[in-house]
């Protein structure tokens, strides 16, 4: 027995140490395109998707126990080299007639997109590989069809080419999509991952420390800040969950919240922090690159939206820390450390919005960001107690470009479905269809938006989700006259709110679970919790000015007022709490409140009615605050 266990850890080591070697070679290879740019793009997404695949593989490979196992393991890995050497070498013979290029392109593209298939499936479940297949299966057989639905007749050939081996496409396989990931995604996670592996966590937690010993919701507030300044880098709801919730939920338990309190807490805080510029979980980069809208335009139009969502947050762990009598000791707070601290996060961060600023390509922002990184994490680990533990930043570097590996592959696999989806001519039909439900009502259409980006964007990471609802969605509500901005952030909104949404809800599920709570009981907390995330994107239609665009910059910041009266008042009222506990007339004080900031903003702009809503509100709020002071 001990021989064999023996053996398992060096087989173990053998294994550990060649990923080692692959991840570092990956890394080495994004920085090397960035700076001397061998060959062209689609080139390089080729060799991209290739050591994803390899690496998806690789990163498997401790949990095999048969040689069966071992052999089927062994065959995915070569055909993915194979597939990647062919389209590597043969692209030139593809290029010279990209409409019908030689056989073997057909049976390549055929296997590289089973592979992909298949390692999605395997890291993300049946879901997607399920909805790439039906896409498929649309493209060759839709013509059977009848009805608006039906597809146009495409042959199998015609489809291959299509789907999967048109090295020229901006769809299938190697289209743009993975472009995406090769030149921009990629490299942000990386960003994140170094960020993390060098220390930048350091200041984010001493930060939130710091903010939680000034408020009486003291660990849930830490959670709240801490996620959504990891959130905004990492880009991953299940991955912030997973590093913050493992001190965060503990924390808010011991102080009195409850498991499924705390659950929803910090599955709020992670999911939102992808809203929050200036990184937005590098899904903003995305947007930018696929509608054509400056990133800086972007991150400003989310700023008051995710600030919003934030602050509402903070007030729900506010109430009920209020609601359960938990009372927060201030921390000691070594002001010194977290100083010495700040240029591990600042300086990265400040870099790259200001690089952007000057008008650098996006590859060379990340890649100068990430070289500052690892250098100020050196100078920075001089310090005794900031010591690098070298084998924590290879399991920061190996989770980042695993996590980058597990997206690159699903992008190419996403462009897959979304070559069907074009080629068909399945976005305008279904936006047809979506408009025919909706006939001329705008909320209607929305909120058949709302439904379907929540469905469409379930258990997948968010930059492929986004670009799901880009494709299906987006045109739909720019051809019913929303300007792009508020036809893609919109859908892109809900598409996030898909991790925290039953039945499926990944970010939700891992956090009750971290928590210990009941996933029910964690649902309805996380609406009340994260409830400005179901309302708010209607307002980037019906209240422009939280995306700062206005023509007037007094009504538009009443408009911005209006907004958070609104959602003030309606967390008062979901968590039926103030200073004390809310009683009916109250309750329907800050009810009339809350009505007459809506219809400030859906009726008539006349300031009055935001002012009597801020009296009614002061009014109840008032009321309720004397009789706690009547109890003291």
């Amino acid at each position: 027995m001990s021989e064999q266990l023996s053996q398992s850890g060096k087989n173990h080591r053998w294994i550990d140490n060649v990923f080692l070697v692959l991840i570092f070679t990956f890394i080495a290879y994004q920085m090397y395109y960035i700076k001397a740019l061998p060959y062209e793009p689609t080139i390089h997404a080729v060799v991209h998707l290739g050591f994803a695949m390899v690496v998806c593989v690789w990163s498997k490979l401790r949990d095999i126990r048969t040689p069966l196992q071992m052999a089927y393991m062994t065959l995915v890995l070569l055909s993915s080299l194979a597939v990647t050497a062919y389209f590597f070498f043969g692209y030139k013979t593809i290029l010279a007639n990209p409409s019908y290029p030689p056989t073997a392109a057909l049976f390549f593209g055929v296997l590289g997109s089973v592979i992909a298939i298949l390692l999605v499936r395997w890291s993300f479940g049946w879901l997607f590989p399920v909805f790439s297949v039906i896409a498929v299966f649309y493209v060759l057989f839709g013509h059977y069809i009848p009805g608006l639905l039906r597809a146009p007749l495409i042959s199998p050939r015609r489809a291959v080419v299509l789907l999967a081996s048109d090295v020229t496409s901006p769809w299938g396989l190697y289209g743009n999509l993975l472009g995406l990931s090769a030149n921009y995604l990629f490299l942000f996670i990386l960003f994140g991952s170094v960020l993390h592996a060098f220390g930048g966590l350091r200041f984010v937690i001493r930060l939130g420390n710091f903010a939680a010993s000034k408020l009486r919701s003291g660990p849930a507030a830490l959670a709240v800040i801490s996620s959504a300044l990891l959130g905004s880098i990492t880009g991953s709801t299940a991955a912030n969950i997973t590093i913050t919730g493992s001190f965060t939920i503990p924390l808010m338990k011991k102080a009195g919240y409850t498991p499924e309190q705390a659950g929803a807490i910090e599955a709020a805080a992670s999911n939102g922090g992808q809203f929050l510029p200036p990184i937005m979980g590098a899904t903003v980069f995305v947007m930018a690159a696929y509608t054509g809208i400056p990133y800086l335009q972007i991150a400003k139009a989310a700023l008051v939206p995710a600030l919003i969502y934030f602050l509402m947050l903070l007030l729900y762990a506010e109430l009920n820390a209020r609601k359960l009598n938990i009372v927060t000791l201030p921390s000691q707070i070594n002001v010194r450390e977290l100083l010495l601290d700040a240029p591990l996060f600042i300086i990265p961060l400040a870099l790259l919005v200001v690089l952007l600023i000057m008008g650098y390509s996006l590859m060379m922002v990340v890649f100068w960001s990430i070289i500052v990184v690892v250098a100020i994490g050196l100078i920075s680990s001089l310090r005794r107690e900031s010591r690098l533990n070298w084998n924590e930043v290879k399991e920061k570097f190996s989770d980042g470009v695993v996590m980058g590996a597990n997206v690159a592959v699903i992008l190419a696999v996403i462009g897959i479905a979304v070559a069907a989806i074009e080629v068909t001519g399945l976005s305008l039909k279904l936006s047809i269809v979506l408009g025919k439900a909706a006939g001329d009502n705008l909320f209607l259409l929305l909120f058949f938006t709302m439904l379907a980006s929540m469905i469409l964007g379930t258990g997948i990471p968010t930059p492929a989700a986004y670009v799901i609802v880009a494709t299906v969605l987006s045109p739909l509500l720019i051809r019913q006259g929303l300007p792009p901005m508020q036809a893609h952030l919109f859908p892109m909104f809900y598409a996030f709110l898909s991790h925290l949404t039953p039945p499926v809800g990944v970010g939700l599920l891992i956090a009750c679970k971290l928590a210990g709570g009941d996933y029910k009981r964690g649902a309805i907390e996380v609406f009340k919790a994260a409830f400005p995330s179901l309302f708010l994107p209607f307002f980037f239609v019906y209240a422009p000015a939280i995306l700062l665009q206005y023509d007037n910059f007094s009504a538009g910041m009443l408009s911005v007022a209006a907004v958070l009266l609104t959602f003030f008042t309606l967390s008062i009222l979901f968590n039926r709490q103030w200073k004390n506990k809310i009683l009916f007339r109250e309750a329907v004080i800050i009810l009339t409140s809350c009505l007459a900031a809506l219809f400030y903003i859906f009726v008539n702009s006349n300031p009055l009615w935001l002012a009597l809503g801020f009296v009614l509100c002061i009014i109840s709020l008032g009321a309720n605050s004397r009789r706690a002071l009547r109890h003291i």
